[in-house]
């Protein structure tokens, strides 16, 4: 009734624009949130303008990793958020599961 062909299915190209995350000048906005709330905190701590150059320097060290990988800071909140800390973590210098 029903024939089984060896041909391989026919596959639709998945655009890459629809699995990144929403950016603005060439970093997630998350990224954005952090340099944006660090310079604020630097300003409340310091009440100097000076402290608006902290902005420039966040956002090149974020660029600089997030164009390695685009979903690396949410690859850090998850493992922060999922990661227990365990209680040979001094002595291996990592989270150790086992003795």
């Amino acid at each position: 009734m029903f024939e089984l062909s060896d041909e391989k299915p026919q596959l639709t190209p998945l655009v890459i624009g629809l699995t990144r995350p929403p950016m603005m000048w060439g970093i997630p906005l998350n990224a954005l949130y952090i340099i944006v709330g660090v310079t604020l905190i630097a300003f409340l701590v310091s009440a100097s303008f000076w402290s608006a150059l902290i902005a420039p320097l966040t956002y090149l060290a974020l660029f600089a990793l997030c164009s390695r990988d685009i979903r690396i800071l949410d690859l850090a909140q998850v493992v922060g958020r999922r990661t227990p800390r365990t209680r040979n973590r001094l002595f291996w210098r990592t989270n150790s599961y086992g003795p």
